[in-house]
C-alpha cells in the first residue's frame, strides 16, 4: 500500500472515478497522516456565496464579489483561505514555498483592509479521511473503494490560476507529466 505522506500536495479526481461531490474535484492536502487526512477543495465555486456576503456578516466592509468555494463536507461554517505566503497571521501555516492556508477570521479582516495575501481562495469546509482510507484511494492495487486521486504538487499557477473544470483539468495534465517525470 502507498505510505507516501502528500501535504501540501494536490488530489485530482482521477476521470474514472464516480460521478459524486468528488468527481473533477481538486482538493490541497492540509494533512496527511497514516491515521486521517484532511484537505479542502479549491474548484467549485459556491452559487450565490461570495466572500464579500460572509464579510458583511462579520461586520467588515469587503468590496470585492470574490466567490466563496466550496472546501468540503464537514464544517461548512468554517472558511480555510488557501492563500500565497506573501502574508501571514499568527495561525497561518505554510503547506510549502508557495502556498499557506489560514483558517481565523485575521485574513478576512486583512483582504477587508487591502492588506491580505495577492493570491488567495476562500473556502468553506473540508474533506476528512481516517483509518488510512486515503492511503487506499491512492494505491492503484487496492480495488474496492471507488475514488482514486491523482497526486501533484501544488504551485501558485495550478492553484489560482484555473477555476472550476478548467482547473481540474490543467491538473490532471499536470499529474500525468510529473508521474511520468517520476519514472526517471
Amino acid at each position: 500500500m502507498n505510505k507516501k505522506k502528500y501535504p501540501g500536495h494536490l488530489l485530482v479526481a482521477n476521470p474514472n472515478n464516480p460521478r459524486d461531490e468528488l468527481s473533477r474535484s481538486v482538493i490541497i492536502l492540509l494533512s496527511h497522516t497514516d491515521d486521517i487526512s484532511i484537505g479542502v477543495q479549491l474548484n467549485s465555486p459556491m452559487p450565490d456565496t461570495t466572500i464579500r456576503k460572509i464579510a458583511d456578516n462579520l461586520k467588515m466592509n469587503y468590496s470585492a464579489n470574490d466567490p466563496l468555494y466550496n472546501g468540503g463536507n464537514m464544517s461548512s461554517n468554517n472558511i480555510h483561505v488557501i492563500h500565497s505566503p506573501d502574508w501571514q497571521g499568527l495561525s497561518t501555516v505554510l503547506l510549502n514555498d508557495d502556498i499557506a492556508v489560514t483558517s481565523d477570521v485575521s485574513v478576512l479582516a486583512a483582504l477587508s483592509r487591502g492588506e491580505g495575501p495577492e493570491l488567495f481562495r476562500a473556502c468553506a469546509g473540508y474533506w476528512f479521511w481516517g483509518e488510512d482510507r486515503l492511503n487506499k484511494q491512492l494505491d492503484p492495487r487496492w480495488k474496492l473503494e471507488p475514488h482514486k486521486w491523482e497526486v501533484v504538487p501544488s504551485t501558485l499557477e495550478n492553484v489560482f490560476q484555473e477555476d472550476g473544470v478548467n482547473q481540474w483539468r490543467c491538473c490532471l495534465d499536470e499529474a500525468v507529466h510529473h508521474r511520468v517525470d517520476t519514472w526517471f
